[in-house]
């Protein structure tokens, strides 16, 4: 955990404070949004990204794990350029659960049971890439 307060850590503190504390994996946890001028009614869903070839197996076992939980559209797993993946060594993946701008995804979010499927779906990814 890199956070113990609600107080914002720095992107690029995270991936330190994750190799600080010995992590074998680093999954960011975010809420989406597309921006301005994109219909986010289009494609709205689960989606993880990962920058490094390592962190593919674990960025699929994490998104198999979200669309199970939360059965959202599958939004599919995406290399992408980011702060908190593409500091590290170990496997690293940025989540994004669910879209906080759609009013169903954002009420859903609101709820602890959803909140707990989205943590699920995550801790599912995780069990089954280290299983593995």
């Amino acid at each position: 955990m890199t956070r113990t307060t609600a107080a914002p850590v720095a992107l690029a503190d995270r991936p330190i404070i994750a190799r600080r504390a010995n992590a074998n994996a680093f999954v960011s946890i975010h809420l989406n949004a597309y921006p301005d001028g994109i219909n986010p009614f289009v494609a709205p869903g689960t989606g993880t990204y990962f920058f490094r070839s390592q962190s593919e197996p674990l960025s699929r076992a994490v998104q198999r794990g979200m669309v199970a939980q939360m059965g959202l559209q599958d939004l599919g797993v995406n290399y992408s350029n980011l702060a908190v993946v593409r500091a590290t060594w170990y496997p690293a993946v940025l989540c994004e659960g669910a879209f906080l701008m759609l009013p169903d995804q954002e009420a859903a979010l609101r709820t602890p049971e959803f909140q707990d499927r989205y943590a699920s779906g995550v801790a599912d990814g995780l069990e089954r890439y280290f299983r593995a």
